[in-house]
C-alpha cells in the first residue's frame, strides 16, 4: 500500500505533464530491423510475442513477451527481431515532463500482463476512431504501473527462471527440469519459489501461458486452437477451462466483446432540409 500511494503522489491524475501522440502495432516480420535512430518524444514499447535485441549507447537488451521498454526522447536506439521468432510490438508516442519518468529502467517486467491488458484497450479504443486527447487517463494509468513495478523489482533468481519458463512456455514443462536449472532439490526450489513469488513454479507457469494467451487473443487473428499449442496448452478446450476459471470469460467471449468495442459507433447524419 506505501508503494501505490507513493506512485500516486509521484504522478497525481491531474497534473498537466503528459500529451498522448500515438499508438500503433508492429506486426511479426523475420527481417524486421530499425537501424540506430532516436525520436524527440518518448516511447513505450509494450512486447507481445516473439523476441527482439535492443541496443543502446550504453546497454543491449534482449526482449520478449511481458517486457515494456521505455525509448526516452533523444536516446538513439536499435531494434533487430528474431528471425526464428519475429517480434510483436504495441506502441505509445507521448510527451511528458522528465519528473514522470524519473528512475524508470529501459527495460520493465510487466509480469501480471497489467500493461498489456491496458494498451489492449488503448488500441481497440484508436481503432474505433476514439480520439487521443481521451485516451490521456489511460497512458497515465499505464505510466502508473510501470512505475510501481520498477519500484519492487523481481528478485534476479526469479527473474532467471521466468524468463527460462517464457521461453520454454510451447513445450512440456516438469518441475524437475525446473528445480535442476537452478541446481536445487525439488522441495527446495519448490519453496524458495513461492516465498519469493506467491505461487508454486507450476501455478506461475500455468498464470504466464494464460496471460500470453490473453495477448494473443486481443493483438491477432489466429484460432483459439492455434493459441493453445504456442503456449504449451494440450488443445482448446483445456485453453476454454483454464479462462473461465481465471478470467470468468471463454476465449472467444473475451475476443467477441474486444471486437464488438473496436466497432466506431455510426455518426449520426442529420435529415436534408426540404
Amino acid at each position: 500500500m506505501v508503494t501505490i500511494a507513493k506512485t500516486c503522489q509521484k504522478l497525481p491524475m491531474s497534473a498537466p505533464v503528459i500529451e498522448f501522440l500515438s499508438v500503433g502495432e508492429v506486426t511479426p516480420q523475420r527481417d524486421w530491423h530499425m537501424p540506430m535512430h532516436h525520436h524527440p518524444v518518448h516511447e513505450l514499447i509494450v512486447v507481445l510475442s516473439g523476441r527482439m535485441l535492443l541496443e543502446t549507447e550504453r546497454q543491449t537488451v534482449r526482449a520478449g513477451p511481458g517486457d515494456l521498454l521505455l525509448y526516452r526522447a533523444g536516446v538513439a536506439h536499435r531494434e533487430t527481431s528474431e528471425y526464428r521468432d519475429p517480434v510483436n510490438t504495441y506502441f505509445i508516442s507521448f510527451k511528458a515532463d522528465d519528473a514522470v519518468l524519473e528512475g524508470l529502467p529501459l527495460r520493465i517486467r510487466d509480469a501480471d500482463a497489467r500493461v498489456r491488458q491496458m494498451i489492449s484497450w488503448l488500441m481497440r479504443d484508436h481503432q474505433a476512431g476514439v480520439r487521443l486527447s481521451t485516451q490521456v487517463p489511460l497512458l497515465r494509468a499505464i505510466l502508473n504501473e510501470a512505475i510501481r513495478l520498477s519500484a519492487t523489482p523481481t528478485d534476479p533468481w526469479l527473474l532467471q527462471l521466468r524468463e527460462h519458463m517464457q521461453q520454454r512456455m510451447a513445450q512440456t514443462v516438469y518441475l524437475d527440469d525446473l528445480a535442476r536449472v537452478v541446481r536445487m532439490s525439488k522441495f527446495a526450489f519448490v519453496r524458495k519459489f513461492k516465498r519469493l513469488s506467491g505461487r508454486t513454479p507450476m501455478q506461475e507457469l500455468q498464470r504466464m501461458r494464460l496471460n500470453q494467451a490473453r495477448t494473443m487473443m486481443l493483438s491477432s487473428s489466429l484460432p483459439v486452437k492455434a493459441i493453445a499449442a504456442a503456449v504449451g496448452l494440450s488443445d482448446e478446450y483445456q485453453l476454454s477451462k483454464l479462462f473461465r476459471r481465471h478470467f470468468r470469460l471463454s476465449p472467444r467471449e473475451m475476443r467477441t466483446r474486444s471486437n464488438r468495442s473496436r466497432k466506431p459507433t455510426p455518426r449520426k447524419v442529420p435529415p436534408k432540409r426540404a
